[in-house]
């Protein structure tokens, strides 16, 4: 099958319209090659949408696959409305993100997405040099698409942080009669449900002992003077940190929000100001320092040195007991309670699992202990390593569901999320639609 070029969708000021330089080329359209005037099709406040970017549109869903209706039919007719109406919308989203000057797009993540999307692309066609043939096809230059297609990431970001900050506000609700509604009318493009295991289970970390903690924090604090003296942050992360996620790359912990970090490391870093660097923090992973690189409204960018207490053989001896003392104790005491009384906080007290993904999702440990099983058995203690620490865990089996098909109880929660994040999209889009100068022109 002909390879094509997904060409990026850019707005365009009002006062800069004239002719827009990009047409449709024979090989993306999948039509013959005509003469194509381009002509303003709606104005969203000082810009324009004009006709060929609803044909992007309709090219960019072929090139991912999706269907277009033929031309010359009603079907067509509402497809091409409904691509309006989402062009419509960005305007309007990117219009309101330009006025909030707290929002700001990287430079750095721009480039990132790029060069994925840009290797991504070659690779369909691949080699570089059939990418280029089909570019030249379609009037482009390598740097001239790269450019287009940087603008539209950046773009796209934009919105992403306008609609993070803004998409939330405000009170929604969703009925029960909407929510069966949706289950309804999505039930039949539905796969299988699969085969699983729900569990509850009380974790129970390693802990080191007192000598060892205060170990620890001395070796973080000597590290502390050493990057407040000047030394680079980001090589003592890479020589010292005990972050396997984050050593390599100079403790560097990207952009995060609340709810991302444990609290006590949140706390601190959503307090610090801009280039200063913590004192020590102690979390249930250990003792860290925290560089705060960067801030936006609900973002951080941070990195940080790890430094873990070491534990030994007495240390896993004594936890062992303890989830032997749960296990016994599971055989007749509510479970919820050992798991108040015993439960790491900090992990998952239970969880629902597809049985063929049990060792993709969860510890080898629990490949064994979670198959075959009965309803209500306990199992354990079962012993593993995870996120750098030693663990003991006890497992009660609450229920094994055979395959078959998703009910609505099975997905309400997700249909509930789904709803109230739709409805939220459309109070906000109410919103820049009464404020901002529309027109459709037919």
């Amino acid at each position: 099958m002909k390879q094509t070029i997904p060409l990026p969708t850019l707005t365009a000021p009002l006062a800069a319209i004239v002719v827009l330089l990009t047409a449709v080329p024979e090989s993306f359209a999948q039509m013959e090659r005509e003469e194509l005037v381009d002509e303003v099709v709606a104005i969203v406040g000082d810009s324009v949408i004009v006709l060929s970017q609803v044909i992007q549109q309709e090219n960019q869903w072929r090139a991912q696959g999706r269907p277009v209706p033929e031309e010359g039919t009603r079907e067509r007719d509402e497809f091409r409305e409904d691509r309006l109406e989402d062009l419509v919308e960005q305007l309007l989203v990117l219009q309101a993100a330009a006025q909030d000057t707290l929002l700001e797009v990287e430079d750095e993540r721009v480039e990132d997405q790029l060069q994925e999307r840009m290797a991504q692309i070659e690779s369909n066609f691949g080699s570089r040099t059939a990418m280029e043939q089909q570019l030249e096809i379609e009037g482009l230059t390598i740097q001239s698409y790269r450019e287009m297609m940087r603008e539209q990431i950046a773009q796209e970001q934009l919105v992403q942080l306008y609609m993070a900050r803004h998409g939330d506000q405000g009170a929604v609700e969703v009925t029960e009669d909407e929510m069966r509604a949706f289950f309804e009318e999505g039930r039949a493009t539905l796969e299988e449900r699969p085969a699983t295991v729900t569990f509850k289970q009380v974790m129970l970390s390693v802990a080191p002992s007192d000598s060892s903690r205060q170990a620890a924090r001395e070796t973080l604090e000597a590290l502390l003077e050493r990057a407040r003296a000047g030394e680079d942050f980001a090589e003592l992360a890479t020589e010292y940190s005990q972050d396997p996620g984050s050593a390599t790359a100079g403790g560097d912990l990207g952009w995060f929000r609340r709810g991302d970090m444990v609290d006590e490391f949140e706390e601190t870093a959503f307090t610090m100001l801009e280039g200063g660097i913590s004192e020590v923090v102690e979390t249930i992973h250990g003792f860290h320092i925290i560089l705060l690189e960067r801030m936006r409204v609900a973002e951080r960018r941070a990195r940080h040195i790890l430094i873990r207490p070491e534990t030994g053989p007495q240390d896993n001896a004594r936890t062992r007991r303890v989830a032997e003392e749960v296990a016994a104790r599971a055989a007749t005491d509510d479970f919820e309670a050992l798991i108040d009384e015993y439960h790491d906080t900090s992990l998952p007290d239970s969880a629902t699992v597809p049985l063929r993904q049990i060792a993709q999702i969860l510890p080898a440990a629990y490949l064994v202990a979670l198959t075959g099983r009965e309803e209500g058995e306990v199992v354990g203690p079962l012993q593993f390593g995870y996120l750098g620490q030693e663990r003991f865990a006890v497992l009660k089996i609450v229920e094994q569901r055979d395959a078959g098909e998703f009910t609505y109880e099975d997905l309400e929660p997700q249909i509930r999320a789904t709803l109230m994040r739709q409805k939220r999209v459309e109070a906000l889009m109410a919103n820049l639609r009464a404020r901002t100068y529309v027109e459709y022109v037919n």
